[in-house]
């Protein structure tokens, strides 16, 4: 429970479905829906790989061992060094939704948002360096009070037909904003980064009991959860504001609370508002722990300088690497928030939430088809009854779709500043092969120890 508890609360459906989704329907319209099926198909493809993986070997290095293991070491590290960077975006990222959530419910000044930001950081790694199950329990708790409140807001929404009655037609190409297609593929990228955090507890192999039982029935769980959820939600929100009310819905930044506002009415909108911010905080603390470990098995392997594989004496957490992704978190907010123009996406923390999500999400989709090559290779060498079209085709099909979301990413290019962010995230990949080619040269015994340590190992 506590595993599939901190894969479906990093999910956080709650800030995804108030905050995301408008994204994705600023340039996917009322054919949101439709983007947010093809995420999830990726990301199903994807749970089959880890899954595979899971089954086999239990690590808190999750991408960084099971790269290493099939691509080769070099690749490895390459895959730990950009997946510990996303899911590191994140963590500003949801602590700007939790500053910007509660300027807007306590009615402060937008300014106020830093240091509501820093607060929330200190508590955050108080809570990280803490026992791993007092935080995947309250996760746990945030997330079914959050994903009841928005389930009653579908069923109201579906029962009432929306703005235009029931249709299928948000399942189709012809609805978005931006270019059918580009749209939808664009709109991807937004839709991706709900679904990030399916395969969290992969990052615990090593503090979860029968890890290669329990590791992939989560993730499996998780993306299931995630996908029927998702969809249904979208789906209200669509036919709430109608399917051809794409360009109003995409302009309402808090689209799920003007819904559940006009549907409902009272103080539901004010309760869906209140379930985002929380379920925002949870998944910024799941973010930290799933970073964490990554550093983590880097730096107990000596990939990454070794303070960061030192654990609490008390709790057995990775206390360094909490710090030290804290303290990066703030640093990097600070940067964009007042470096990048505060009205760049609206306001400033609104253009540190969409920076990074964009930012991150590009970054950990091309963990995402490095994973799913490596799974490929992975299920023809070690699968006994190994089978092509489920082998080799379902990988395949998470490598076209997530390929699809890069295309979508560059063409056409996006506003500033998410303009940079394809780049930024080239330029780290290209960083973490520099970065390894200099190890092999002056430190070839680190590298022969990239990916060596598991929890568990088996047929």
């Amino acid at each position: 429970m506590d595993a599939v508890a901190v894969s479906v609360t990093v999910l956080a459906p709650g800030m995804a479905m108030l905050l995301n989704v408008p994204g994705v329907a600023a340039v996917a319209g009322g054919s949101t829906p439709l983007a947010f099926l093809i995420g999830g198909i990726a990301c199903l493809a994807l749970a089959f790989v880890v899954a595979g993986f899971a089954r086999r070997m239990a690590s808190a290095g999750y991408a960084y061992t099971y790269a290493s293991r099939t691509l080769g070491r070099p690749a490895g590290f390459v895959a730990g060094w950009t997946y510990g960077f996303a899911v590191l975006c994140f963590v500003p990222m949801t602590m700007a939704a939790v500053s910007y959530l509660l300027c807007d419910l306590l009615h402060l000044a937008i300014h106020w948002w830093f240091p509501l930001f820093a607060a929330g950081m200190v508590v955050l790694v108080l809570l990280s360096v803490a026992h791993v199950r007092i935080t995947t329990r309250l996760q746990l708790a945030v997330g079914l009070a959050t994903v009841l409140v928005i389930l009653v807001v579908n069923v109201v929404v579906t029962a009432k037909g929306g703005a235009h009655g029931n249709t299928l037609a948000p399942f189709t190409f012809s609805h978005t904003q931006k270019g059918g297609f580009n749209g939808v593929f664009y709109g991807i990228i937004l839709g991706v980064t709900s679904y990030i955090g399916f395969e969290t507890a992969a990052d615990f192999g090593e503090e979860t009991s029968r890890p290669r039982r329990s590791i992939p029935v989560a993730v499996i769980v998780s993306v299931g959860f995630a996908i029927v959820f998702y969809l249904w939600t979208t789906y209200s929100l669509t036919i709430g504001f109608g399917v051809r009310a794409g360009s109003a819905f995409g302009a309402d930044h808090f689209a799920l609370r003007t819904i559940a506002d006009t549907y409902l009415g009272g103080a539901f909108g004010t309760l869906v508002e209140v379930g985002a911010l929380l379920s925002a905080f949870i998944v910024c603390v799941g973010c930290v722990t799933a970073a964490t470990r990554t550093l983590y098995a880097m730096g107990r392997e000596g990939s990454l300088p070794r303070r960061l594989g030192v654990v609490h004496a008390r709790f057995k957490t990775p206390v360094n690497a909490t710090v030290t992704s804290a303290v990066l978190a703030t640093v990097l907010a600070a940067a964009v928030g007042f470096g990048v123009g505060p009205g760049a996406l609206g306001a400033a923390p609104t253009t540190v939430y969409y920076f990074f999500a964009t930012l991150g999400t590009l970054a950990i989709i091309i963990v995402y088809i490095g994973l799913c090559v490596g799974g490929a290779v992975f299920f023809r060498r070690t699968h006994p009854r190994y089978r092509p079209l489920l082998h080799l085709g379902i990988p395949a099909v998470g490598i076209l779709i997530f390929a699809a979301a890069l295309y979508g990413s560059v063409y056409p290019v996006p506003v500033y500043p998410l303009n940079m962010t394809p780049y930024l995230a080239l330029t780290w990949v290209m960083f973490g092969l520099v970065v390894v080619g200099t190890m092999r040269t002056r430190r070839p015994a680190a590298v022969q120890r990239i990916g060596s340590i598991l929890g568990e190992e088996g047929a």
